[in-house]
């Protein structure tokens, strides 16, 4: 698919060898560099690791995206190297253009290159036969080196030489339609449906022409008019190819037609199925935004942000034709409806934002309930959910924790990974004894969020609540307030283990060891409601293990602290 060697200068065969395609053992075109350091031509390459992705050369594996980067820009001075190889036009026949390799694009798409020589002397041919026969002749060979530069898939130089063809010879179709083949191939179906156009009006039964006009038909969405082109082009004579493709055209209609009945009767479902079964054949937009509208109305938006924001990068003026069409048609009913109902759902979401800063919370959920009105979205929708989560934050403020468990179930089942809702529904949990099913989802919820803060200290309180559930109750074991002072302790203390004391309780085994086990609970409690430290980190809530951890800790600072020196020596440091 490269250039010919033949079109190299005599005495540079060296020079070429290192610029020779191992594939098609031609002069590189659209030189690819890979990782391996060896150069091959872009259409070459890439056919070759559509089925075998290594270099051809070394047999290295390459990453079919990464594997290889255009030679200018990989190598510069490889690429300088190789422009200044002196080569010949390709159309030496008709043109004795010679240059170096890096003029050789600029000279074949330049205007001013190849245009038609003076006209020959004929015998029998006025002067301006001979010179349409040169123009055509020049014509012929611009098509041919377009085609070269098609199949080397470097399009933007194809549809140059196209264009100059056309130029050359205005009335041939074929040239036409070739270059409408380089629209399709760069989604530019407008110009494609234009060229077709003119193609047919010269030549009614160019079969091509009609295929690729269907095509260009499609990809903008116009079904009935691809299926209209396809059958003018079986009555033209197309064979059994134009009449399976007539056939699947037909299909895609009826797809079309079904999908958007769908929709009218909200059977959004439905709708999704057909227009991503006309995906599969068609890219046309018209059927990826009728697909969105369909997930849209499932309450489905991440897939629907992807796709509109491709239709938009493909077509950039897309918002440009939005603005200047509300503009020519500010009466539009349902766009009207739609920005009064998205206004006034922001109203009420910011003064449900206010009352919460304002700790009116009954205000807040009042709200939030009223913008859930307005959502006209499924529960599922991501906007729902959102709403969801902020009025349970209200309602467990208010202690309305029933209310709050069931907005957080509802914000859950829409995004499994809200936040918000799971951090509420945790609170609301605490709120209600239910510790247990607190830390059970925090420690879900932390392996989504590993990294994150609140729900590292979420899990924390969870686990610290559940501990705290477990502990016993030692001011109700001594049967004091907690209040008590260190001598009601002790002295209830004393009147407790009397009672409990286990050489009391020898009518059974059983009964003496729960005397045992009760007579060792009090001494837990004398213990650490008898000692100030210890006392103030079980109000606290801190368990019998977390007491001993921290004691252990606060006496080795202690004894850290003595060895540094300070009020170790037994002199006054002044402290």
């Amino acid at each position: 698919m490269g250039i010919s060697l033949d079109d190299v200068c005599e005495g540079q065969e060296a020079h070429a060898a290192e610029f020779t395609c191992a594939i098609c053992f031609n002069l590189v075109d659209a030189p690819l560099l890979t990782v391996c350091q060896h150069v091959f031509c872009l259409a070459c390459l890439q056919d070759w690791m559509a089925s075998k992705p290594s270099c051809p050369t070394c047999a290295t594996e390459l990453d079919r995206r990464h594997g290889a980067g255009e030679l200018k820009l990989a190598s510069p001075l490889a690429w300088r190297v190789l422009g200044r190889l002196r080569v010949r036009c390709p159309l030496h026949a008709q043109c004795h253009w010679v240059g170096d390799y890096s003029e050789l694009t600029s000279h074949m798409t330049s205007a001013a290159s190849h245009q038609a020589p003076p006209a020959a002397e004929g015998e029998g041919l006025t002067e301006m036969q001979r010179a349409a026969q040169s123009s055509l002749a020049a014509a012929e060979a611009m098509n041919y080196a377009a085609n070269s530069k098609f199949e080397q898939r470097v399009y933007d130089d194809a549809l140059k030489l196209y264009t100059k063809a056309i130029e050359q010879a205005p009335t041939v179709p074929k040239f036409l339609c070739n270059r409408a083949a380089v629209h399709i191939t760069l989604g530019q179906y407008d110009e494609c449906i234009a060229d077709c156009s003119r193609a047919l009006l010269l030549d009614p039964g160019m079969i091509k022409a009609h295929k690729r006009l269907a095509k260009a038909y499609c990809e903008i969405g116009a079904f009935d008019k691809a299926v209209d082109q396809l059958k003018v082009a079986v009555k033209s004579g197309g064979g059994d190819d134009v009449q399976q493709e007539l056939e699947a055209m037909c299909e895609l209609q009826e797809w079309h037609k079904e999908g958007t009945a769908a929709i009218e009767r909200q059977d959004f479902s439905l709708a999704r199925t057909f227009f991503a079964s006309m995906l599969r054949k068609t890219s046309a937009s018209a059927t990826k935004l009728a697909l969105v509208r369909a997930e849209l109305g499932l309450g489905i938006c991440d897939a629907p942000l992807r796709t509109t924001l491709q239709v938009i990068k493909r077509h950039p003026n897309a918002q440009k034709h939005l603005r200047e069409a509300l503009r020519f048609d500010p009466d539009d009913v349902e766009a009207g409806q739609s920005i009064k109902k998205v206004r006034k759902l922001e109203r009420h979401m910011d003064a449900a934002k206010h009352a919460a800063l304002r700790r009116e919370f009954e205000t807040a959920a009042t709200e939030y309930t009223t913008a859930l009105s307005l959502v006209d979205a499924p529960q599922h929708a991501p906007l729902c959910a959102n709403l969801h989560a902020e009025r349970a934050a209200a309602h467990l403020r208010l202690k309305a924790y029933d209310a709050a468990l069931k907005d957080c179930a509802i914000a859950i089942y829409a995004l499994d990974d809200c936040k918000s809702a799971w951090l509420t529904r945790a609170q609301a949990l605490h709120a209600l004894g239910r510790h247990a099913e607190a830390l059970a989802d925090m420690q879900e919820l932390s392996k989504t969020f590993a990294n994150d803060s609140q729900v590292s200290h979420a899990l924390q309180r969870a686990s610290f609540e559940v501990r705290k559930a477990k502990r016993p109750d030692y001011y109700a074991l001594l049967q004091v307030p907690s209040v008590a002072s260190s001598l009601e302790i002790k002295a209830a203390y004393k009147l407790r283990a009397l009672e409990c004391h286990p050489d009391k309780h020898n009518e059974s085994e059983e009964a003496r060891k729960a005397a045992e086990a009760k007579f060792k609970l009090l001494g837990e409690a004398l213990q650490i409601l008898g000692d100030e430290f210890q006392r103030k980190l079980y109000n606290e809530g801190y368990d019998k293990e977390a007491i001993a951890e921290r004691v252990q800790a606060a006496n080795r600072a202690a004894s850290s602290h003595n060895k540094d020196g300070c009020c170790g020596g037994g002199g006054d440091c002044g402290h």
